[in-house]
């Protein structure tokens, strides 16, 4: 029995089908097309029900009754054939038919088109679409893509980065993994060269692959990601942090609004000051917190003294924060940072240590330095945009910022994530501005009404999807997708720690022998040259006896020495060119050195401490891209085994 067409009922389509013969799944693309014109529609699962005998039986009546051509002779002749009369009803083969409850999305033909109410006849074949037609109709490809996982059938899926521009909203309930995925385009991101900022709320970003630099000619010797600690390595001066920001601070510290008003007044004219010295060519002084401290005791915000001890009790507050830099050496040149990641990396804003009143303010000085970096992008022609990642935004940007952000990042250049848990608190401007949705588990229906705002898609679509997702899946939606809901499977992340810092009381316990059996004696390897993985026994010899000689083991030659000697002399170009293609391979072939060569084959050695790298080295997809690199370079096929030194 093929996938037969029940009834079609607005942009619904019934199907119904035999999971033994053929099973689908949610979020599945068909095509129903009619055999005479070829014309068809294509439609995809939202979601499945059961069927009896009986219950096709009523439905055949009431189709009879109005007047509705019946269910296909092949269909009815099966349900015949499967059905035995000496058993009931829910032993036959009929009881394990489903009913697939589909969307109709687009007309197909040639190729596809914007529904318009049509619908075919009976006389349909149903099938499934391949996924490579999914990605000819619904997915662009202008050269920048960034792979984000695989299809429900396996197969390599992609986005074009141009698309993904400029305001994304990544959100999922808690333990869903939205923050996995975002680490997962940020990743893709850095790879093709693109500058990104995150700021990190919970400490979510601090453990992905560092940024590194060629001290002496200032490279980049392997893309990633540069910690930026509020009030540790990032810390700015008056004039960087910026007035508004500034008063912003202030004001949540507790500032009156009239002493805020003194405070502003006076403020400006100091900036009015400096600015006015710089355009006749002198170097205004470095403005400190504690410059504003002993202005406020010398009343020059206000010759009242309650309004300057105001001002002065919230300075001291704002000190304490430890993120304004006392001396002009201290001051980080968020310009200079960035500079460092405009080729593919990203400057990690760690806000975790500042405290609620004093967070605001602080990102919001961020996010002028981020305006005032695309501006000069802007003037100078490069385009060199950020991509800006806020995790939880609502938490520590108000609304006015937020809808500044998303309202004028098109003209700025600048491209938003927004990621969080907590989709109530995602802001309806952004909503109705999002260019594109990754969603992952949302089984509330609070949570999927408010971001059906978005009017990207139905609300029963998008219920129906997000509700049955499973871990590390997620639906993609928007311009990136062409407004075409698809379901992919998110791709893992190999050797990378991808995990934010949780803190537990209890902790994971290793489980003792069970009772009767006696503890596993643990013996300590001898120092030396370990290879990688346990090795009980060593030629077959159990490690208590010595190993015998072994006849007709092979010798290192004069050409092995001189292999050798070509590898570890031309290391550090093998690992730039590895590096290109895999950033963190690159960054895992730094901790090995070339040790020995001997009939083909290559041993590479790791200090103790860098077993993680030796172990992700064994990983069969790096391995491959290290031994084809190798043979190219000594023309000839070589192995690679990895070993700790100890």
């Amino acid at each position: 029995m093929s996938i037969q067409v029940s009834q079609v009922k607005g942009d619904v389509v019934e199907l119904i089908f035999n999971p033994r013969e053929e099973d689908l799944r949610v979020g599945e693309t068909l095509r129903i097309r009619e055999r005479d014109s070829g014309e068809g529609l294509v439609v995809q699962v939202v979601a499945f029900r059961m069927v009896t005998y009986p219950s096709l039986i009523r439905e055949q009546l009431e189709l009879v009754i109005g007047q509705v051509p019946p269910l296909s002779r092949e269909l009815l002749t099966y349900l015949s054939e499967a059905q035995d009369p000496y058993k009931e009803y829910d032993a036959s083969e009929a009881r394990n038919l489903k009913v697939a409850i589909a969307k109709i999305r687009k007309l197909t033909g040639r190729s596809w088109d914007q529904w318009d109410g049509w619908i075919p006849m009976r006389d349909v074949d149903v099938s499934r679409v391949l996924d490579q037609e999914l990605f000819d109709n619904c997915i662009d490809d202008l050269g920048n893509p960034l792979h984000l996982g695989q299809t429900l059938r396996g197969e390599p899926f992609a986005i074009e980065g141009h698309y993904l521009e400029k305001v994304n909203v990544i959100t999922g309930v808690k333990g869903a993994g939205k923050s996995y995925l975002s680490k997962v385009i940020l990743l893709e991101l850095i790879n093709a060269g693109a500058p990104c900022i995150v700021f990190d709320l919970n400490k979510e970003y601090m453990h992905l692959p560092k940024h590194e630099l060629d001290p002496e000619t200032g490279d980049v010797r392997t893309r990633g990601i540069i910690h930026l600690k509020a009030g540790d390595n990032l810390k700015l001066g008056i004039r960087q942090f910026g007035l508004s920001p500034l008063v912003t601070m202030l004001t949540k510290f507790g500032l009156p609004e009239v002493s805020a008003m003194y405070f502003e007044n006076r403020m400006a004219r100091l900036f009015q000051e400096a600015w006015q010295m710089e355009r006749q060519g002198r170097t205004p002084p470095f403005i400190g917190i504690q410059h504003l401290i002993d202005m406020a005791e010398e009343l020059e915000f206000s010759q009242n003294e309650g309004v300057s001890a105001a001002i002065r009790s919230r300075l001291e507050a704002a000190r304490n924060t430890g993120v304004f830099a006392d001396q002009a050496h201290d001051a980080t040149s968020l310009q200079a940072e960035y500079d460092k990641i405009r080729y593919g990396g990203a400057l990690v804003v760690d806000i975790s240590g500042l405290t609620n009143m004093s967070r605001q303010g602080f990102v919001q000085a961020i996010i002028d330095s981020v305006r005032e970096i695309c501006e000069q992008e802007l003037q100078r022609g490069t385009g060199r945009f950020p991509f800006v990642f806020f995790e939880e935004a609502h938490l520590y940007i108000s609304h006015n910022t937020i809808g500044y952000i998303v309202t004028r990042s098109r003209h700025l250049g600048l491209t938003c994530f927004f990621v969080t848990n907590m989709i109530g608190g995602l802001d309806e401007t952004v909503l109705r501005q999002v260019d594109n949705l990754f969603l992952l588990h949302l089984p509330f229906d609070d949570d999927v009404r408010h971001i059906s705002k978005s009017a990207m898609v139905d609300q029963e679509t998008m219920g129906s999807f997000v509700k049955r997702l499973r871990r590390h899946h997620a639906l993609i939606l928007g311009d990136v997708t062409r407004q075409y809901p698809i379901i992919i499977k998110v791709k893992e992340l190999k050797g990378i720690h991808t995990a934010g810092e949780t803190q537990y009381f209890f902790k994971p316990k290793q489980r003792g022998p069970s009772a009767g059996q006696p503890a596993a004696l643990q013996v300590d390897a001898p120092p030396g040259v370990q290879k990688a993985g346990p090795t009980p026994h060593s030629h077959g010899v159990p490690p208590a006896q010595p190993s015998l000689p072994l006849h007709g083991l092979e010798e290192t030659t004069p050409e092995d020495h001189k292999c050798l000697a070509r590898l570890q002399a031309r290391w550090p170009d093998i690992v730039r060119t590895l590096r290109h293609k895999s950033a963190f391979l690159g960054s895992v072939l730094t901790a090995g050195r070339p040790w020995k060569f001997q009939g083909q084959v290559l041993s590479i050695t790791f200090t103790a401490r860098d077993t993680f790298h030796r172990d992700m080295l064994t990983e069969p997809e790096y391995r491959l891209l290290v031994e084809k690199e190798l043979s190219a370079v000594l023309h000839q096929p070589v192995t690679i085994t990895c070993h700790t030194l100890t």
